[in-house]
């Protein structure tokens, strides 16, 4: 389920992990804030259609995109009110994310910054435990099987 025995990440989080230094965030990142958000919709999959095995000639650096309204900036630069499209996903690396309609009512803590090397906003992904990536796949699972999906 994770490749390569890399943990799962999170990128929309209740709380940030203790000990988080924003200072860490990739070389040479730009305006980089952390801020209470919103995502205004499911995050839409970059990738391409599956070809049966076939490896991708060439896919987009991230796995997926989505656009958010900050809510409020806890430190960094980042405007109240301003919608946002971030970019967010390592194709080596399983991933949750806001998707059923409670989980994009729900206000969350992000990291984001601005890339240099493209000028895209990029979100920062923390680990998460099996248990806690095994629980949103049920969620996920139970409410495709509801048929409640957009």
């Amino acid at each position: 389920m994770v490749a390569d025995n890399k943990p799962p990440l999170a990128y929309f989080l209740d709380e940030l992990p203790a000990g988080f230094d924003p200072s860490q965030v990739t070389n040479g990142a730009k305006e980089v804030a952390i801020a209470r958000v919103r995502a205004l919709d499911i995050p839409v999959w970059l990738g391409r259609r599956d070809k049966s095995g076939v490896v991708p000639i060439q896919r987009s650096r991230d796995k997926s995109f989505v656009r958010l309204r900050v809510l409020e900036v806890r430190s960094g630069s980042a405007a109240v009110g301003k919608t946002y499209d971030v970019y967010l996903g390592q194709w080596d690396r399983e991933m949750i994310y806001p998707l059923t309609p409670d989980q994009l009512a729900h206000d969350y803590v992000v990291v984001m910054y601005s890339d240099p090397n493209d000028g895209k906003y990029r979100l920062v992904g923390f680990p998460i435990s099996s248990a806690q990536h095994k629980d949103w796949m049920a969620k996920r699972s139970e409410y495709w099987r509801s048929g409640y999906r957009k």
